[in-house]
């Protein structure tokens, strides 16, 4: 799996599938609607009862979920030796300073204000998957 999506809001899934299937080059990514969905995939703990083989090469994470919050998944995340090095990229609606603070302390790579048309959405998406798909060299952990 290239893209791990946290995202609760099916609009904003549904632009995001929508978005990918457009792009140059085809990435597989799974969206999750959770917070707890996330951790029981990233940890082994859903149906499979075992950890994926491999981690997604990206995650991106809404930190706004209902439930248990993207805070909380990303400090899950970076206490663990397996997902510790994993990119994550805060892909919210908020531009509030201080979640984005609390974002970059608590471990997130990158913070992504949503942009407010498709289009510009569109490009966004583009970007991110050529930078963390392709430049970006990445730890992978089994």
């Amino acid at each position: 799996m290239d893209i791990l999506y946290i995202e609760d809001n099916s609009d904003d899934a549904d632009i995001f599938s929508r978005l990918m299937k457009k792009l140059d080059q085809p990435v597989r990514y799974t969206i999750m609607r959770s917070g707890s969905e996330a951790i029981d995939y990233l940890s082994g703990n859903d149906s499979d009862s075992t950890p994926p083989i491999s981690l997604p090469k990206l995650m991106l994470l809404d930190l706004n979920l209902v439930g248990m919050s993207g805070f909380e998944v990303l400090q899950w995340a970076r206490s663990l030796e397996r997902t510790r090095c994993l990119p994550i990229v805060a892909f919210s609606t908020s531009d509030n300073p201080r979640d984005i603070e609390q974002a970059y302390a608590a471990g997130i790579n990158a913070y992504i204000v949503k942009p407010g048309t498709y289009k510009d959405t569109g490009s966004l998406l583009q970007r991110l998957c050529q930078f963390w798909l392709n430049d970006n060299t990445r730890i992978d952990h089994a």
